[in-house]
């Protein structure tokens, strides 16, 4: 037999309350961890937007050219010639590379954005910069720019899976949307 609400006791409003209650923590315990990695996510592709907008600076591309042009047409012991300071500006961009792929291997940037956005810009600078690497790696550590090295050997499969989702995706809304 059912109870008429307008029957309610005060015992009954507070069993019916805490009912309440327990399905909203229940339902923000689930919620909670959902919320909490779509931050992350925000959060590490917000950080490759903005390594983006850092190496596309006004100071880093004549950076990223002289870079290029340098290497192709002078050796590690020329480089070792120049004064520390110029040294030191020739290693700006190198350095900022490899910031990005200590983040990017330690999963601290969307890694499939950064593929797309950074990869090919990270791959050419590395075969450019090859000289300076082993140099360096002679010189003084066998692991300098090793992040690089590592991130320039994983962005080339998460480019093309990228490539392959794009095209599933334009295939899928060329069938769905023929008309």
């Amino acid at each position: 037999m059912e109870v008429p609400i307008s029957t309610l006791s005060l015992h009954g409003w507070a069993d019916i309350a805490q009912f309440v209650i327990a399905i909203a923590g229940a339902l923000a315990l689930i919620g909670a961890p959902a919320q909490v990695r779509h931050s992350r996510t925000n959060a590490r592709r917000t950080r490759v937007y903005e390594y983006a907008d850092r190496v596309n600076e006004a100071a880093i591309l004549p950076a990223s050219a002289d870079f290029t042009t340098y290497w192709a047409t002078h050796s590690y012991e020329d480089y070792k010639s120049l004064d520390l300071v110029q040294q030191l500006e020739g290693r700006m961009l190198p350095n900022l590379i490899e910031e990005i792929a200590f983040l990017y291997n330690r999963r601290l940037l969307d890694r499939n954005v950064a593929a797309e956005i950074l990869g090919i810009y990270v791959e050419r600078l590395w075969t450019v910069g090859l000289p300076l690497t082993l140099g360096l790696r002679q010189d003084r550590r066998p692991d300098v720019y090793a992040e690089w090295e590592e991130m320039k050997r994983d962005t080339p499969r998460r480019q093309r899976r990228g490539v392959r989702r794009a095209e599933r995706r334009r295939a899928r809304r060329k069938f769905f949307h023929r008309g």
